[in-house]
């Protein structure tokens, strides 16, 4: 090997070796702040189901609904994540000033009128769409009243922790998150026993609306700067946005909705271990989601040195390491968990949690590989192809629930096929273009 084939070489290890800690020390405080949420949120769970499987599937079916759209309608924090860390790395402190108050004004907007839909057609929609009805119907209905203002709340969290990450300043991030969650769990056990599931949703909105103040008094210098400037960028963010929400349509709406409508229809009981397995999965995939938002932050540094290709093999090694130690943990761990949600779960769910796991093992890929794309300005070429993907996805879930072979597992193999399908497309694309 030549002196210059060693010292390219060198380069490329001492810059894949640089990538992988100042990613790592990015990530770390933002995967351990989620860890903590979830695993203390599962208390708080266990609180207010109050070992009730009609109120642990309700709650479980809210919180993804909530979940979804809180995904879909933060497109637009996206966009500022996205274009305010291009203009973060550029210095051009104006621009982002003026992206922060555009950003702001439009979770404003959009948060006020999702809490005005859900009060005032929630009840109908919960019936119609996901067919409760009785005692079901009328607590999940309570609980989404009071959580209303989730997606306000969670809009201005994007936008104000995203002004952190610009700056790669994540360990506030781990204290606020920790504190908050031990303090709906203190609420959740002192309120649940008296108010039932009404106490769950004002510990959970509480606790929220208090991650909002404490956010904001950490950045309030660069709130109250941003809200002198001018606001020009709000058509720029909408119409980077529109990609990006239709995206998240695509994922959410159109997919995971239809996805729990269907699951929904497999009976009380397979519900309840959803309820229970999608909760494990949620700590599996934090790693695929964090690294992945690592990735609009780091590229445009990565890009200045023309070194994108290397940062992003960091960046798929560490995801599905961490991946995959979890998911061994929980899988293991998965008929002790569903004991402490619900003692009225007594099917041993362990191969069931393993199977989807193992299903939807390409989820580190598909949502760094998106987010590189989004991040390239590919934006409308990832939702086409998700779009037209999921839709094939929905229309065989739903021939198979017609000739009546649906199942757990057949629903959970099509979801994991279309990850593994759009994966790969993601991966070709971006090698094309980077």
């Amino acid at each position: 090997m030549g002196n210059g084939a060693v010292l390219l070489l060198l380069r490329f290890i001492g810059g894949f070796m640089s990538y992988s800690k100042e990613v790592n020390r990015y990530v770390f405080p933002l995967i351990a702040t989620n860890i903590a949420q979830l695993l203390i949120n599962q208390l708080s769970l266990h609180f207010a189901v109050n070992d009730s499987s009609v109120a642990l599937s309700g709650i479980s079916v809210i919180q993804n609904f909530l979940f979804a759209f809180g995904g879909i309608l933060g497109a637009f924090s996206l966009s500022f994540n996205i274009k305010g860390a291009q203009a973060f790395a550029e210095n051009d402190k104006k621009r982002f000033k003026d992206l922060f108050k555009s950003s702001f004004l439009l979770d404003v907007v959009i948060g006020a009128s999702f809490l005005v839909i859900c009060v005032v057609f929630g009840k109908s929609f919960l019936r119609l769409f996901y067919g409760f009805s009785g005692e079901l119907l009328d607590l999940s209905t309570l609980y989404l009243v009071i959580m209303s203002p989730y997606i306000l709340l969670t809009l201005l969290t994007f936008l104000l922790t995203n002004v952190l990450k610009v700056e790669k300043k994540t360990k506030p991030i781990f204290w606020i998150g920790l504190v908050s969650s031990l303090l709906d769990v203190v609420m959740n056990y002192y309120l649940v026993p008296i108010f039932g599931v009404k106490g769950a949703a004002i510990s959970a909105i509480t606790s929220l609306f208090l991650v909002v103040l404490a956010y904001f008094y950490l950045v309030h210098d660069v709130i109250f700067e941003a809200l002198k400037s001018q606001s020009t960028c709000k058509k720029e963010l909408i119409l980077f946005g529109i990609p990006l929400t239709i995206q998240e349509i695509f994922e959410s709406v159109l997919f995971i909705m239809a996805f729990d409508a269907l699951m929904g229809r497999q009976g009380l009981e397979i519900l309840s271990i959803y309820a229970v397995i999608s909760q494990l999965f949620s700590i599996v995939r934090l790693p695929a989601y964090m690294y992945a938002g690592a990735v609009s932050v780091f590229l445009p540094q990565a890009s200045q040195k023309h070194e994108n290709k290397s940062f992003m093999r960091v960046i798929y090694r560490n995801s599905y390491l961490m991946s995959f130690g979890f998911a061994v943990i929980v899988t293991l761990c998965a008929n002790i968990f569903a004991e402490f949600l619900s003692s009225q779960i007594n099917t041993n769910i362990i191969a069931l949690t393993a199977f989807t796991m193992l299903v939807m093992a390409a989820t580190p890929l598909y949502e760094s590989s998106k987010m590189l794309l989004q991040s390239s300005h590919a934006e409308k070429w990832v939702v086409s192809l998700t779009a037209l993907v999921n839709i094939m996805s929905i229309a065989i879930l739903l021939v198979i629930q017609v000739l009546g072979f649906q199942t757990y597992q057949t629903l959970y193999f099509v979801y994991g096929l279309s990850l593994v399908i759009l994966s790969i497309l993601f991966i070709k694309k971006a090698n094309s273009i980077t």
